[in-house]
């Protein structure tokens, strides 16, 4: 996958994942399991967008490497 696209996509799920955040503490839900359910969701899709262009450069490095 080319490095500019996993780029914007983890973009996209920064983006998305702290507006979700953001919408989750702004209006919390009274349900306890709704809350937590939004707050793993946000913060899944954060990590997720932080952590893919790290795991990108790391594993295509050892396959360029390999080759």
């Amino acid at each position: 996958m080319k490095t500019g696209l996993v780029i914007a996509l983890s973009f996209l799920a920064v983006a998305l994942g702290g507006l979700y955040l953001i919408s989750t503490l702004s209006n919390p839900s009274l349900d306890a399991l709704i809350l937590a359910r939004d707050l793993s969701l946000s913060i899944t899709a954060l990590a997720t967008g932080i952590a893919a262009p790290f795991l990108h450069r790391k594993f295509t490095s050892e396959e360029e490497a390999n080759n």
